[in-house]
């Protein structure tokens, strides 16, 4: 944020912005209205990037944010529509990062209309979300991770035939599962190597801080929270936050599913991103003792044949 109570607006996301007002800078402290609220910039400036750096008041951020996610969720589904995987993926991402920059606003209510439009466009063709899911980006972050989990657990619902409703309710559950992280300092979580024992006490927090952020301003099913809280709980009470044997059908299936994807998609200081089959002979053995449900893992080889 600019310590005037300005926010820079980035270029590829102003044509969003219909009913905030846009701005510019004219001196070091001083903004002038460029665009009021209610009002269109030329279709033309926008496509041949013929306007200055442009600016909302701190004061409208989180409207701001909520017009993007309308926005993007419009992208999403035309793009579903035309068969843009890699369109959908891309925008899809940028939605969430824009979400998660104040989830403890009421800023998620906007993502059940995104996992709907996901459920409508791939439920007749599960395949399409596993090209969805290997799509890859220069740069993985924790949004990365979330929207790949949610495809790769969709994948996993079409396959067990679940209902529509409670596909949503995972699915949603799967692209949120992390959000907690958005609490966690920077430099622990992008540590370019092994985190210290008082770094990851600090990292193991985020479950617990993601189903408070989902749980306290934000109208969302409890089996959301759920996924968030004990993604990394296992069946032998190894876990965390609480080490509990105790866990949701959610929270089990997600804590099989966010290892896979970090298993085959990020490579870290100490290790590489391994090959899918390697990955789950090594999620096998926790399964064999007991760390991960046997039949959920199952299910899961098979959705991703």
């Amino acid at each position: 944020m600019d310590q005037s109570g300005y926010i820079r607006v980035r270029n590829s996301q102003i044509n969003y912005y219909k009913a905030v007002s846009l701005y510019y800078q004219t001196s070091a402290e001083s903004y002038c209205l460029y665009k009021p609220a209610g009002g269109n910039l030329a279709e033309a400036r926008i496509g041949q990037n013929k306007h200055p750096e442009l600016y909302i008041q701190e004061q409208d951020r989180l409207f701001a944010i909520k017009e993007i996610q309308n926005g993007f969720n419009r992208q999403i589904a035309d793009s579903i529509k035309t068969g843009n995987v890699f369109k959908v993926k891309a925008t899809l991402c940028d939605l969430v990062e824009e979400t998660l920059a104040e989830p403890r606003s009421g800023t998620l209510q906007a993502l059940p209309e995104t996992v709907d439009s996901l459920i409508a466009g791939y439920s007749e063709h599960p395949e399409i979300l596993k090209t969805f899911a290997s799509i890859s980006f220069k740069d993985y972050t924790t949004v990365i991770h979330s929207v790949n989990v949610m495809a790769l657990t969709l994948g996993y619902c079409f396959y067990s035939n679940f209902n529509i409703q409670k596909t949503k309710k995972i699915g949603l559950g799967a692209l949120l599962h992390d959000v907690g992280k958005t609490q966690i300092p920077s430099s622990i979580l992008k540590a370019p190597r092994r985190l210290s024992e008082d770094e990851f006490n600090i990292m193991k927090t985020h479950p617990a801080i993601g189903h408070k952020i989902i749980r306290e301003k934000n109208k969302i099913g409890g089996a959301v929270a759920l996924g968030a809280l004990e993604h990394h709980e296992k069946l032998d009470g190894s876990g965390y936050p609480r080490g509990t044997r105790n866990i949701s059908y959610v929270g089990q299936l997600l804590g099989i599913i966010d290892c896979y994807e970090a298993l085959t998609n990020e490579d870290r200081p100490y290790r590489r991103a391994r090959q899918p089959l390697e990955t789950l002979k090594f999620l096998k053995e926790d399964v064999e003792i007991g760390k991960f449900n046997r039949d959920i893992f199952e299910k899961f080889c098979y959705s991703l044949i």
